[in-house]
C-alpha cells in the first residue's frame, strides 16, 4: 500500500535505464521538482537524475542490460537489482512510481508495484505498436496511466483500453533550449568544401560492436566516390572511446572520435548514419539527411522478429510519417552496393537531399508540443495516492 504522506510531500518512485532514460529522467524530476517542491525522490538512474535530486539506489545508466532482456552471464545482477528494488519499495512505500523507457526491467519491476499497490505511469513507454503488440495486455493490467511521446501511440493504446495522455516528446524541449556550440562544430572540417559524414552507433556495447563496422563500410565508400569528406564517430560517454577505437583504425580513414558533442555534430552533418532510435528524431529536429542501421540476423528475423514485428517502418521518421522518407537497413551484413547507391545519392544529390530535409521538417512538427516534462509530471502527480487493484492471488515469478 503507497506511503501516507500527504499530496503535498509525495513519495515518488523513477526509474530509468541508460543514458537517454536518464536524461529524460532528469527532466521529468526538474519538472516535478516545480510542480511538487517538497515532493521527496528516490529509484534508479544515472548521474543527471543524481544532479535533479534524486536519490539513486544503483546506477543504471552503468547497469548496461537494464534496458534487455536478462542475458547468460547477467541474469544474477538482474535479478539483484530488481530484488533491491522490490525491497526498497515495500520499506519506503511510495505514492506513485515511474518508469521510462527499458520495458525488459520494467515490465518485471511493475509486477512488483502493483503487488505493492503502488501506482505506476509509463513515460515514454515502449513501442508496442511496432512489435509484440499483445504485451499492451500485461501493460493494462500493471500500469495506471502510460505518458506517451509519439502521437500515433496515444490512439493505439487508447483502443487497447490503457488510460493514455501525449505529452509531447523530450527531445524536442530538449534541443529547443540547446544552444550549439559553433566554435566546436567550425573545427569538424578542415576546410570548407569537406561534406561531412557523422557516424552515431548507439550507447550499448552490442551495438558499437554490430553497427559501427557496417557504417564504416559505407563510410569508406563515400570517402572514394565523393572526395572530400571529413568523417566523425559522435559517442555519449568516454568509456564507449574504446568500443569505437578497433573498428575505427581498421578502417584506415582519418575519422575523429568525440564524446559529449552529439548535438554539435548532428547539426553540422551533410549526413549521418544512425543507429535507429532516438537519434533520428534528433537528426530529424535538425533536418540531417540521414540512413538508419539496425543489427538483425537472418535467423535472428526468421526465428523471432517475422512474428513479433508488425510494422513496416522501425526508423522513427518512417514511422511517423507513416512511409518510407529515410533509408532503414536492417541486417547485420555488409551494406549492398545498392544500398551504398542510395546513401551516396543522401550526400551528392541536392534534390534529394532538399526532399528529405522537407520531410524531415514535417516530423519535428508532429512531435513539437512543448513541455513534455511538464505535461508528464502534471499526469505523474495526479496518480498520487490513487488506489490500485491488487492480484486476486500472488503467483511465482512475475506474472501478475
Amino acid at each position: 500500500m503507497p506511503g501516507s504522506q500527504s499530496v503535498a510531500h509525495p513519495r515518488i518512485f523513477i526509474s530509468a535505464g541508460e543514458a537517454s532514460g536518464d536524461l529524460h529522467g532528469a527532466g521529468l524530476v526538474r519538472a516535478l521538482r516545480e510542480l511538487a517542491p517538497e515532493a521527496d525522490l528516490a529509484g534508479l538512474g544515472g548521474p543527471r537524475m543524481r544532479r535533479a535530486g534524486v536519490r539513486l539506489l544503483a546506477d543504471t545508466v552503468d547497469f548496461g542490460i537494464i534496458g534487455l532482456a536478462p542475458l547468460a552471464g547477467s541474469f544474477w545482477r538482474y535479478l539483484d537489482l530488481l530484488s533491491r528494488a522490490d525491497r526498497f519499495i515495500a520499506s519506503w512505500r511510495p505514492d506513485v512510481a515511474v518508469t521510462i523507457d527499458c520495458p525488459g526491467f520494467h515490465f518485471l519491476l511493475a509486477s512488483r508495484l502493483r503487488v505493492r499497490g503502488v501506482p505506476a505511469l509509463w513515460y515514454i513507454p515502449p513501442q508496442l505498436w511496432a512489435w509484440a503488440p499483445w504485451r499492451v495486455r500485461k501493460l493494462r493490467r500493471r500500469f495506471s496511466h502510460v505518458a506517451c511521446v509519439l502521437p500515433h501511440e496515444e490512439a493505439f493504446f487508447r483502443a487497447a483500453g490503457v488510460p493514455v495522455t501525449f505529452v509531447g516528446h523530450p527531445v524536442a524541449d530538449h534541443l529547443r533550449s540547446y544552444v550549439p556550440d559553433e566554435a566546436f562544430m567550425r573545427t569538424l572540417r578542415s576546410s570548407p568544401d569537406e561534406r561531412l559524414v557523422a557516424i552515431f552507433p548507439g550507447s550499448r556495447r552490442q551495438e558499437v560492436a554490430g553497427i559501427l563496422s557496417r557504417q564504416l563500410v559505407v563510410a569508406k565508400a563515400l570517402a572514394a566516390r565523393h572526395p572530400p569528406c571529413a568523417f566523425v564517430i559522435a559517442l555519449a560517454a568516454e568509456e564507449h572511446r574504446a568500443w569505437a577505437a578497433g573498428p575505427a583504425a581498421r578502417s584506415g580513414l582519418p575519422i575523429r572520435t568525440v564524446v559529449g558533442k552529439t548535438h554539435d555534430v548532428q547539426k553540422a552533418a551533410d549526413l549521418a548514419l544512425a543507429k535507429s532510435g532516438t537519434t533520428t528524431l534528433e537528426l530529424a529536429y535538425y533536418e540531417t539527411p540521414m540512413a538508419v542501421f539496425y543489427n538483425v540476423s537472418r535467423t535472428q528475423w526468421n526465428l523471432a522478429g517475422r512474428w513479433l514485428v508488425t510494422t513496416p517502418y522501425l526508423a522513427l521518421p518512417n514511422a511517423l510519417a507513416a512511409r518510407r522518407i529515410v533509408p532503414e537497413y536492417m541486417w547485420a551484413r555488409a551494406p549492398a552496393d545498392s544500398e551504398i547507391d542510395e546513401i551516396s545519392g543522401l550526400l551528392v544529390d541536392e534534390r534529394r537531399r532538399r526532399e528529405m530535409r522537407r520531410d524531415l521538417a514535417d516530423v519535428r512538427r508532429l512531435v513539437a508540443r512543448r513541455d513534455a516534462a511538464k505535461n508528464a509530471a502534471h499526469e505523474v502527480l495526479r496518480l498520487v495516492g490513487s488506489p490500485v487493484v491488487p492480484p486476486a492471488a500472488w503467483r511465482p515469478g512475475f506474472a501478475v
